[in-house]
């Protein structure tokens, strides 16, 4: 029996790189606040264009270098790598990302959670979480209501939204519940037990 799929956004889902990510590009846009930062999450990252007309993170070529340092002694949550731990067995578990696939995988294999994800895709494969996200539901040929994305960004829930992907919003991440709540998510989830109870539900 083919098991259901749970796909996993990476940063601000379980590893918490808001304050590294927002240092590493207002390091290099001028006047660039953090409430203006998560506005390029509203949409896809690598669209996304400064409200004053600068550029984003996607035109600072060592950003994934300085995302590497900065990154090395962040750990993934105890309950959140209980569930990826116990969802395993259960469900086929994939992450999408806007990161290096590599540098997820470094992360990953730190926290002895490697073993655990089926399919990472990051921005090496493709740029646009549509296109990952379509390209698991055919490699899995599994039907898009059999699937929920766990996400923190308003942008990810448009994506996935526009594969026929229902999504679940943590508040940990990038985003607040007010933005989240914009994308109209099957649920908004405050910490791990919750999350467990949303995806249990979406996919029963």
């Amino acid at each position: 029996m083919q098991k259901k799929l749970v796909i996993f956004d990476f940063d601000g889902v379980l590893v918490d790189t808001l304050e590294a990510c927002f240092s590493i590009a207002s390091s290099v846009n001028e006047n660039l606040s953090l409430d203006e930062y998560r506005t390029f999450f509203e949409g896809n990252i690598y669209e996304a264009k400064r409200l004053d007309g600068g550029e984003p993170r996607k035109y600072i070529p060592e950003f994934f270098e300085r995302y590497d340092t900065a990154t090395r002694r962040l750990v993934i949550p105890s309950p959140l790598k209980d569930l990826v731990k116990k969802f395993a067995g259960e469900y086929a578990l994939a992450i999408v990302s806007s990161t290096p696939t590599d540098l997820i995988r470094n992360i990953l294999a730190r926290e002895n959670l490697a073993d655990c994800f089926k399919e990472i895709l990051g921005s090496d494969i493709h740029n646009s979480k549509v296109i990952k996200i379509k390209m698991l539901l055919d490699q899995y040929s599994i039907a898009p209501v059999e699937t929920i994305f766990i996400t923190d960004t308003l942008g990810d829930i448009r994506e996935g939204e526009k594969c026929g992907v229902r999504s679940i919003a943590v508040v940990w991440g990038f985003h607040e519940r007010e933005r989240l709540e914009r994308g109209n998510p099957v649920a908004i989830v405050e910490n791990a037990s919750e999350l467990q109870s949303a995806i249990e539900k979406a996919l029963s």
